[in-house]
């Protein structure tokens, strides 16, 4: 064998190498072909799920808007609960602090057609229909269930008594406290009236208006009294007050019984 038939079967390093490479690549290429179709299925599923998220992440909105609302009634419900601490009262207001109504610091004045010293007047329909004029909207409808326990409101309850005292007296004054049957008194119009008595009494201690109320040198003159109506009290606002409780009387919240009932 000669020299150069020896040589011919004999590689070289470089040669070597370079079909290792070219090797290499070629398997390389082969396992990336293979990964593109693997590598784009798993794009397209991810842009399908998020596709579907996006159509029906107004359910998660919704879903998550109503348990926002559901801990904020929670909330409120635990809020209301709760012992109310002095501080939010208001002298002459609900117990549990609700309902606060402005104050205004009004002269008091005079209303002679609510209480005529003609006492034959006092039974006539339109001295009912003025006093009816100081109850809030609503008054005399009935209770949503009678068989359960309802709410009527203090304040109407003290006008329903100052309007009975006055109508037990005229119906005395008159000596008509027999004639229940045509409906100038109620049947119990002596227990009623005294009842009236001691829960005005209770009002009054209640309320403890301290309005200073002037008093000149002739006061007690026959027909003089009137001049004590200029005193500046501090009251409610009393039409915020009829407002608020036509607003209670129509949720449900009271029921305010017919001044006359």
């Amino acid at each position: 064998m000669d020299s150069n038939t020896l040589y011919k079967n004999v590689y070289t390093s470089d040669e070597h190498d370079h079909e290792e490479a070219l090797s290499t690549t070629e398997v390389d290429e082969s396992l990336m072909g293979d990964e593109k179709p693997s590598q784009h299925r798993r794009i397209s599923t991810r842009q399908s799920c998020m596709d579907t998220f996006r159509s029906y992440r107004w359910i998660l909105d919704t879903a998550l808007l109503l348990i926002i609302i559901g801990l904020l009634a929670l909330l409120r419900h635990e809020w209301s609960q709760r012992k109310i601490p002095p501080a939010s009262w208001q002298v002459g207001g609900d117990y549990t602090g609700a309902g606060l109504i402005p104050n205004t610091h009004p002269n008091i004045h005079l209303l002679p057609p609510l209480r005529p010293l003609n006492t034959t007047q006092f039974f006539q329909p339109y001295t009912l229909t003025l006093w009816n004029t100081l109850m809030p909207p609503g008054t005399g409808l009935p209770a949503p269930d009678p068989t359960h326990t309802f709410f009527t409101t203090s304040m109407t309850h003290q006008l329903h008594c100052v309007y009975m005292m006055a109508r037990i007296f005229s119906g005395v004054v008159l000596n008509a406290t027999e004639r229940i049957e045509e409906g100038v008194l109620p049947d119990d119009w002596h227990f009623h009236f005294m009842h009236c008595v001691d829960y005005m009494r209770q009002a009054v201690m209640c309320g403890a208006d301290l309005a200073m109320e002037p008093h000149e040198p002739d006061d007690l003159e026959e027909g003089k009294l009137d001049a004590l109506w200029g005193a500046r009290h501090v009251c409610k606002d009393y039409g915020s007050v009829t407002k608020y409780l036509g607003e209670q009387i129509n949720d449900g919240a009271r029921v305010v019984l017919a001044i006359d009932d």
